[in-house]
């Protein structure tokens, strides 16, 4: 595959340690797929696949070669943002490699540099268990930070900061739906890699892939608890406004009635007309104030008597 080197898509060329070839190219070059169809003789079907941009997760298996289209990590993400996944294309048969890319991703730059190294697979069949292994243990440091910002979330809930809970909640519960929503489709790719009897494929190859299987499920499972642990603080949430609200209004209320027939008093000793009560006595306002003051005090004892507040 020497001559692909002067195609724009071309990325770079290893020699696997046991004899094969790795391909990498660009799919944003149109010559990539000429050269797929025409020099590496893949059937169209697999090459519209490896050059497709938008693609789900999931496993073609032919009888010369497997196709597998994964969403992996995208490459210097410090921040668990699955919206920054992206497709990683593998064709791999007896004697090649084929991986296609629209962006770098993390499993691919970590291979290569192995290669460069002169580790590495040494088989299309360990490059490809490799490279799920390197995609899932990328994804491992992911979700623990999503466990560690879920149980941030959860001591603020429990002392009832939510103003500073709810904003880190929404971000939290985005990134768990889309991880679950790239990884989720996953799951059916494994499991058939796992159980399928293909001559590149070998038992050690496919145990492998098994126990890969095996970390997936754990972190749909992890996944799905977190999600359900946000949803249980976004209702205590709720609660907690609820009663702070309704402990609000309870207030204005008490308040609203002590000063209504405050209101009414004052109001009917401020009519200018003859005859208000007081009007001649020198410590009229001052009976007032006592009258008022009496007024509230027994509001507030009849209050706690009903056990009104």
């Amino acid at each position: 595959m020497t001559d692909v080197k002067t195609s724009p898509g071309f990325l770079h060329l290893h020699a696997l340690n046991g004899g094969g070839e790795w391909l990498h190219m660009c799919i944003k070059h149109r010559e990539t797929s000429a050269y797929l169809m025409e020099v590496a003789m893949l059937d169209d079907l697999v090459v519209d696949a490896m050059i497709e941009e938008d693609t789900r997760s999931r496993v073609r298996v032919l009888d010369d070669g497997i196709m597998v289209l994964l969403k992996a990590m995208h490459v210097g993400q410090d921040m668990a943002r699955p919206e920054d996944m992206v497709s990683i294309r593998i064709w791999i048969d007896k004697t090649r490699v084929i991986t296609t890319r629209e962006a770098d991703v993390d499993p691919i730059l970590a291979l290569h540099q192995r290669l460069s190294a002169g580790a590495g697979p040494t088989t299309p069949g360990e490059f490809l268990a490799d490279l799920i292994e390197e995609h899932l243990d990328e994804v491992d440091d992911h979700i623990e930070e999503l466990e560690d910002a879920v149980n941030r979330i959860e001591g603020l809930v429990g002392t009832h900061q939510t103003e500073a809970a709810c904003p880190n909640m929404a971000q939290t519960q985005s990134r768990i739906s889309g991880f679950l929503r790239h990884l989720g489709p996953q799951k059916p790719v494994l499991e058939h890699l796992s159980r399928c009897k293909h001559s590149l494929l070998s038992e050690r190859e496919r145990t492998r892939i098994d126990d890969g299987l095996d970390q997936l499920l754990r972190y749909l499972e992890t996944l799905q608890n977190l999600r359900d642990r946000v949803e249980i603080l976004n209702d205590q949430v709720a609660r907690i406004q609820d009663r702070q609200l309704t402990r609000s209004s309870f207030v204005f209320s008490v308040v609203a009635t002590l000063f209504l027939p405050l209101g009414f008093i004052v109001s009917a000793f401020g009519v200018n007309l003859m005859g208000v009560p007081f009007e001649g006595h020198a410590n009229g306002f001052t009976i007032l104030m006592v009258i008022c003051l009496a007024l509230v005090a027994g509001m507030l004892v009849l209050f706690r008597w009903r056990k009104w507040f």
